[in-house]
Order: C-alpha cells, then structure tokens, then sequence
C-alpha cells in the first residue's frame, strides 16, 4: 500500500471517528435555543484538536516506518485520483449546500443550519476520500 494511500486510510477513519462523536454527541434536544450555537462551537474545538492530533500522529509514525515512500513525488495516477475524488464530492457538497438555502429560507435555526453544513462537508470529504481509496484498491 503506497504512503499516499495509507494517508487517505487515516484521514477517513479520523473524519468517521471525529465527527461520528460530534453527531452522536450532539445534545440535539437543544438544536433549536440559543445555546445550539455556542454547543456547536463548543464541540468543533475538541474535535478539530483530535483531528490535527490524529493526523499529525499517524503520518509522523507512517513516515517514520516508511521513509522513502515520503519524498515519492505526485504521479499522473495520484493526480487522476485526486481529480476524480474531488469531481464525485463536488456533487453531495452542492446539494447539500442548495437544502441549505431552501431550509434558510423555511425558518432554519441557527445551531441547525450550522449542524447542516458541517454534515455536508462531511459527507463531501468522506466521498472525496472514499472514492480515491476505491480508486487505490482498484488499481484504476
């Protein structure tokens, strides 16, 4: 498994364990007050710490057990996967940014409306990842 490949691996499992704690975390019961807001903030700053602890974590120890593979350049194939993810989360980012607009507009909450948006950042990032690591695995 290549270096750039075992990154995308870390980098799924920490959105899927970060943010899988955010949401099932989340007192949804109070979405809807004020304090919605200021929980949500409240809550982004761990899990924007665990994310950059994670991430620095793994990758130091991935490039400590595989120097080499560090330097090894971008190719063609890594920037077709690259693209090809970014082209598969571009369209669950959209949608989800358009019920965004249609919900402001239905009277949204605050805390809900943020809640909305960090949900389809999520799912965009996880496609994005997930369609580079099918990529990997597939060999394409």
């Amino acid at each position: 498994m290549a270096f750039r490949e075992k990154i995308h691996w870390v980098t799924l499992m920490t959105m899927i364990l970060a943010f899988g704690w955010y949401f099932f975390a989340y007192p949804w019961q109070i979405v809807g007050s004020p304090a919605g807001v200021t929980t949500t903030a409240g809550m982004l700053v761990p899990v924007t710490i665990a994310i950059i602890v994670m991430m620095t974590l793994a990758t130091a120890f991935l490039a400590i057990r595989n120097p080499r593979e560090v330097d090894t350049r971008e190719d063609e194939r890594d920037r077709s996967f690259h693209r090809r993810g970014t082209h598969y989360a571009y369209y669950p980012l959209v949608v989800g940014i358009w019920i965004n607009i249609f919900l402001i507009f239905w009277g949204i909450g605050q805390a809900q409306q943020l809640n909305l948006m960090i949900a389809t950042l999520v799912v965009a990032e996880i496609v994005r990842i997930g369609t580079q690591l099918y990529l990997y695995r597939r060999g394409a």
